[in-house]
């Protein structure tokens, strides 16, 4: 199963980010103590509160592995947007506690021993940090896990802070300490952003919000796609974790049988798939409905328009007239040569793809055989059946209304 593999992809990338974290604090602590660096000690601190945060998504995205039960029958795919709004709260927790302490210290002045082990220290935290706010944004993305791309934000906001560091022990360096407040309040800000549009995006999809407006049309435009559709009523889509639930209601022509249903059921999930590939499961609610338009095919054997003459098979017709009927009225209409008239094999599967391709709903011929018989009905295209005495497509136009529905193959 395609979430489960991507949930253990996104376990094993926060639990390497957890242990990265846990050396870096561990670094940062020892060299700001030998050096008798605050600032550097502060940011070991700072690093092991974001310890907790990356093993909160660990944590999450574990316990999101878990099969639901009774009590849990869609699962537990939402601790992972729990985690991610938690995550979300640290990173505006950290933005205030930066921004309160960039006030408080603008008028302060630091000096700092062994200056050149902190600033490399600080250097290679920046490194570090943003490798892996990068590492985790990539799994994050390509798994689809709001949790782990909430956390690489939490880490690039860590980058900046430690950038701080970087400028605090350079300011010392040079006798610049105001560089530190200065650039503590700017940055703090900056995190304070981007905690908030990361916690309305954790509450928004606890509300079972759906927040690309481009993708659900996209979505949408592929439903329609769908052979046999005649309208797409309704779709809903909410996210869980990693993975999408969705619902959607859709009208086709006329009554359907099961396997009809299940076929259409199908398509539109694949649909639906070819944007959201963490697809957990998809309700399909089918309605009767009757077409106001039809695009009608038809076999026959010259390109004499409206006139030319019926051909009595599919697959040897040399070629075929596609008509829009709309509201009964003929429109417009195009001859295409069926290029696989004359193959030894599957003339009719080929002629079948031909009218599939080609977006017709409705065939009209005199005799059908199995194999073309149920792909026609697999794409949900009607079929009719042409009358003796109906030799030209025109005659079969002005009799269209009475043409009986083929229910079985003909031979």
């Amino acid at each position: 199963m395609i979430a489960q593999e991507n949930l253990k992809l996104g376990v094993k990338a926060s639990r390497n980010a957890t242990l990265a974290l846990a050396f870096l604090a561990f670094l940062k602590g020892a060299v700001g103590i030998y050096s008798g660096s605050t600032v550097l000690l502060a940011d070991a601190v700072h690093t092991s509160l974001d310890i907790f945060a990356s093993l909160a998504v660990w944590v999450g995205l574990k316990i999101s592995l878990k099969r639901g039960g009774k009590r849990f029958p869609y699962g537990y795919y939402k601790a992972e947007n729990i985690v991610a709004l938690f995550v979300s709260l640290l990173i505006l927790f950290t933005g205030v506690e930066l921004l309160k302490e960039g006030f408080a210290d603008v008028n302060t002045t630091s000096q700092i021993g062994l200056e050149g082990l902190a600033l490399t220290t600080a250097v290679f935290s920046v490194l570090v940090i943003y490798g892996l706010s990068v590492y985790k944004r990539n799994i994050g993305t390509r798994i689809n896990s709001q949790a782990l791309i909430t956390d690489a934000r939490h880490s690039y906001t860590d980058v900046f802070s430690s950038m701080i560091v970087v400028v605090a022990i350079l300011g010392s360096m040079l006798g610049i300490s105001e560089l530190d407040s200065l650039g503590v309040i700017v940055i703090s800000l900056l995190i304070f952003k981007m905690g908030i549009e990361s916690a309305r995006d954790a509450v928004l999809t606890l509300m079972d919000a759906w927040l690309d407006e481009e993708e659900n049309e996209r979505i949408r435009k592929n439903i329609l796609n769908v052979p046999g559709l005649i309208e797409l009523e309704d779709l809903k889509l909410r996210k869980s974790g990693l993975v999408v639930f969705g619902e959607a209601t859709v009208k086709v022509e006329g009554e359907t049988d099961l396997k009809r249903v299940e076929l259409l059921s199908e398509d539109i999930k694949k649909a639906v798939k070819k944007e959201v590939e963490n697809l957990e499961h998809i309700v399909v609610n089918v309605r009767p409905a009757q077409r106001k338009n039809l695009r009608v095919a038809l076999p026959v054997l010259d390109r004499n328009g409206l006139q030319a003459k019926i051909s009595e098979h599919i697959g040897k017709a040399p070629y075929f007239l596609f008509v829009e009927l709309e509201e009964g009225r003929v429109g417009d209409w195009q001859i295409l040569e069926n290029l696989f008239s004359n193959s030894e094999k599957k003339r009719g599967v080929k002629a079948v793809d031909l009218i599939v391709s080609e977006k017709a709903n409705v065939l009209a011929v005199r005799i059908v055989s199995r194999g073309p018989y149920y792909m026609l009905r697999e794409n949900f295209i009607k079929i009719l059946r042409i009358p003796d005495g109906a030799d030209t497509v025109i005659n079969v136009l002005d009799r269209f209304q009475d043409l009986e529905e083929i229910t079985a193959p003909m031979e």
